[in-house]
């Protein structure tokens, strides 16, 4: 059941990307003024937006136990979160080289997190297990060694992906994979509250938008005060 499961993510996963590569390839952005400032937004992340505080709120009509403040304070939080997102595509010339280190990233310590806890992980870790109890020590062990390698190989093998200081690369990787980490803690906290395996069914495998976008959103958060910071 559990190797199914990863088969599907994995497909899944697989055609994500590809998506996600074709439209920031072939699709232009949208401007739009606000508060007397242009701004350019991606139609991909404009999409995300709506089917995230879609999924929230169909959560909060159709689940009565959704109705709890916990959740209002992660729907502000990711908003917030997604500013960011725009931040860096209208701060950046760069921005699409940041998107997909960080999205690859992300996506190492996920996957590699799922498979090394799937296959080899066996020590509980206790003070977690409230919140997500199929945690293993295993599991983180293999998301930050997967995590930090990728990143090492990205921005110090492949110079030319991000061109930045010593600092900022060792900054990135360290900084990723705790927002990863923590993202994904948090939103497991939030689903153990409401009651919810997952926000919807939007993606095979992977439930819904709001539940790939728990480690991913905290991530480019960081990554822009590491950027903008340093």
């Amino acid at each position: 059941m559990g190797l199914n499961n990863f088969y599907k993510r994995f497909i899944t996963s697989i055609f994500g990307i590809i998506f996600i590569l074709f439209s920031f390839i072939y699709l232009s952005e949208i401007n739009f003024l606000f508060l007397g400032i242009n701004f350019n937004i991606h139609p991909l992340v404009l999409v995300l937006i709506i089917v995230f505080v879609l999924e929230i709120f169909l959560q909060i009509k159709r689940n009565i136990h959704a109705r709890k403040i916990l959740l209002f304070i992660y729907l502000f939080s990711y908003l917030v979160f997604f500013l960011h997102v725009l931040f860096i595509e209208n701060q950046f010339e760069n921005w699409k080289n940041i998107f997909f280190y960080l999205l690859s990233q992300v996506f190492v310590i996920d996957i590699f997190g799922y498979l090394v806890g799937k296959f080899f992980g066996k020590n509980k870790l206790d003070f977690i297990s409230a919140i997500s109890p199929n945690k293993t020590l295993e599991g983180y062990i293999g998301s930050i060694i997967a995590g930090a390698i990728w990143g090492i190989l990205i921005l110090f093998v492949m110079n030319d992906v991000l061109e930045t200081n010593l600092l900022k690369k060792v900054l990135l990787i360290l900084g990723i994979l705790i927002a990863s980490i923590l993202g994904d803690l948090f939103v497991s906290k939030v689903k153990r509250v409401i009651g919810v395996k997952d926000f919807s069914n939007f993606l095979y495998g992977h439930g819904g938008i709001s539940d790939r976008l728990d480690s991913v959103l905290p991530s480019f958060a960081i990554s822009f005060w590491i950027f903008f910071l340093l």
